[in-house]
């Protein structure tokens, strides 16, 4: 009996310790933040009854500077937006001058090592929002692998999305190898760049053409992305010649291999296309300027290598060959963008000798926003 009675103890034990956790798990927001009104202004919300001051900063107001959110009843202080444009917009608050998230919003990313809410809008289908939100379309499929490199001697992590249906086809899939950036890893791509969410949406409506893409990590002293690496995680803001391409440029071979081993993909260099941004722009022509006739579409994101050097030019002449030429050697830069006057350079010294090239020009800076509208874009224009 006594035995009984200890395990029913237990038993009671266990159940108050469970329903404890259980309560322990759940959430509730202190309030409704952001909200995103009829006329499509948002309303962002932060309760601290004993704040001083307490700022909203976001890529939406007008300027860089925060601006002041407004203390209403039980302590919340309140802030609504002009009407948005479709869009994901990032934003934190300044409480008593201190960086701090919002605790009503679960959705958050990270650059490099900064933490960011985030929230996405769109006014109608097709607008730049709409593409970066998930939709009642078929989904592919979001692996981290990892490989080996034996160039780099080490096991490296790769993210690779395949297309709906990938799975149940014996279909052959051509593939985009798509660059970070300096800081970046195998991750930014996906959680930044929501590279998922625009190919399935692209896919569905039939704009681009089904395809894989590999997104590796391109600092080759980072095995990969922060908590998965046995090695500490170094963000490289350098840009160094060795830093940022020539390791990656002269073990990429590496990752095709991988890729070309253990998914269906269709060969040849017109089922190939390499595209990066900033730091993976100067890789993406670096790689496809060593390797002529591997890449049937480049893509150069805010950033390339120049013709600048005699040795720079014959391989770049190399590249362009009629035999081999890219079907697609595609540059976009914004109008604000610092790296903008060596993007011009390039298509101003492409179009001097009449090599293939397009260009394009946005709004705004060295951002993420300008990075996933040529994602968008350059996914539309390859294989086909």
């Amino acid at each position: 009996m006594k035995h009984i009675r200890i395990a029913a103890t237990l038993v009671a034990l266990s159940l108050a310790v469970s329903a404890s956790a259980q309560q322990a798990l759940s959430f509730k927001a202190p309030v409704k933040s952001p909200e995103v009104n009829p006329d499509n202004s948002v309303t962002f919300r932060y309760r601290n009854a004993k704040a001083l001051t307490v700022q909203l900063q976001g890529d939406f107001l007008p300027t860089n500077a925060p601006v002041d959110m407004v203390e209403g009843e039980d302590g919340v202080w309140s802030y609504t937006t002009q009407p948005l444009e479709g869009e994901l917009y990032l934003y934190n608050f300044v409480v008593n001058g201190e960086r701090r998230n919002d605790p009503s919003n679960m959705h958050m990313n990270r650059d490099i090592a900064t933490w960011t809410n985030f929230f996405t809008m769109s006014t109608k289908q097709g607008d730049k929002g709409w593409y970066y939100e998930v939709h009642e379309t078929p989904h592919g499929t979001l692996a981290r692998r990892w490989y080996n490199s034996p160039t780099l001697g080490a096991d490296r992590r790769i993210s690779i999305y395949t297309p709906a249906g990938y799975e149940t086809s014996k279909a052959k899939y051509p593939v985009l190898y798509l660059l970070h950036g300096s800081g970046g890893d195998e991750d930014a791509w996906v959680d930044l760049g929501r590279t998922i969410q625009i190919l399935d949406n692209l896919i569905a409506e039939g704009k681009a053409k089904p395809m894989i893409v590999v997104m590796p990590n391109g600092v080759y002293y980072n095995n990969a992305a922060p908590g998965y690496a046995v090695n500490m995680f170094q963000p490289t803001m350098l840009n160094s010649r060795s830093d940022s391409t020539k390791e990656i440029e002269d073990s990429f071979q590496d990752v095709i291999s991988f890729v070309e081993s253990n998914y269906r993909v269709a060969k040849g260099m017109y089922n190939r296309a390499v595209a990066g941004l900033s730091m993976g722009s100067r890789q993406s022509c670096a790689i496809s300027r060593s390797h002529p006739g591997m890449f049937g579409y480049v893509g150069m994101f805010s950033g390339a290598v120049l013709a600048d050097t005699p040795e720079a030019e014959a391989a770049l002449a190399k590249q362009m060959d009629p035999k081999w030429a890219p079907k697609l050697y595609w540059i976009g830069v914004g109008s604000a963008d610092g790296v903008k006057r060596n993007a011009v350079k390039l298509r101003d010294y492409c179009e001097s000798k009449g090599y293939p090239v397009e260009y394009y020009e946005s709004d705004g800076g060295h951002v993420w926003r300008n990075w996933r509208v040529y994602l968008t874009i350059f996914a539309q224009k390859i294989f086909k």
